[in-house]
């Protein structure tokens, strides 16, 4: 379930989403980039993550914040997934978290790390809440704190970020840099500290975004092979390529797969 958040932090949130899921068995997820940082907060199980340094599953904070993703991440569940994700606007690590974003890149970080007693007080609160939407209210509490401590965005980041997004990620850096006051070592250094990956790479996981989503709105007898084109793909070598550089899976896995938790989170 999706729910958008109150207008007195849309600087910060894109959407929340509440994720639930029971079953007898360990199951597999399957996350990958949608071109945001987020917070968690689990409100049972914690679920088990593997990546590139530790061969052995680690156990995932209670509740934790997340920075850019530059691979797909496998996760596990023992059956009991329950979690509220915050997704946030892509420079609220910088900001906001007054963190470079580059150094999460890939990586988690507990929230009682970053703001002590008021994270471990906002976990419990989040946990016993009687509804979603009253634990959505004790983090929006916490979230409005972080916008009286903000700084601002980059002015040449916000614009290349509109302009991104403007052309659902299908511009190419030069055509940025003929609109940006700046070199493309410049703004190479600026995206990477203020939303944690390169703009290339930013734009491309809004290109593949942009994708997905048309995918999900084609009828189920469509061809994946109409929207290549709509997406900024050069032909269907380059979408499959794409597709499995970001998910580990093809397009037709994807579109037919009946275990959508998200647009970004799927069971494997």
């Amino acid at each position: 379930m999706q729910l958008p958040p109150h207008i007195s932090v849309q600087g910060l949130v894109k959407h929340y989403l509440v994720l639930s899921r029971q079953t007898s068995t360990q199951q597999l997820y399957r996350m990958f980039s949608d071109g945001n940082p987020g917070m968690v907060f689990h409100l049972k199980d914690q679920l088990l993550q593997w990546d590139e340094v530790h061969l052995n599953p680690q156990l995932q904070p209670r509740s934790f914040v997340y920075g850019q993703l530059s691979h797909y991440n496998t996760i596990a569940s023992s059956g009991n997934l329950s979690m509220i994700v915050v997704v946030l606007q892509p420079q609220v690590l910088f900001t906001h978290f007054h963190i470079p974003a580059e150094e999460l890149k890939d990586h988690t970080l507990p929230l009682v790390d970053l703001f002590g007693q008021e994270a471990q007080d906002l976990e419990e609160q989040v946990i016993s809440a009687a509804s979603i939407e009253l634990a959505i209210g004790h983090i929006e509490k916490l979230l409005r704190k972080r916008m009286m401590e903000s700084s601002d965005l980059n002015t040449d980041i916000s614009m290349a970020m509109k302009v991104i997004y403007q052309h659902h990620g299908i511009i190419s850096i030069d055509q940025l840099l003929q609109i940006l006051p700046v070199t493309e070592k410049q703004l190479e250094r600026k995206f990477r500290e203020h939303i944690g990956i390169s703009p290339k790479r930013f734009a491309d996981t809004i290109k593949f975004q942009h994708f997905l989503k048309l995918l999900q709105k084609q009828s189920g007898k469509g061809k994946i092979s109409e929207l290549i084109y709509a997406s900024g793909y050069y032909d269907q070598a380059h979408l499959n390529n794409n597709f499995k550089k970001m998910t580990g899976l093809s397009p037709r896995q994807y579109k037919h797969s009946q275990q959508l938790l998200a647009i970004n989170l799927m069971a494997v």
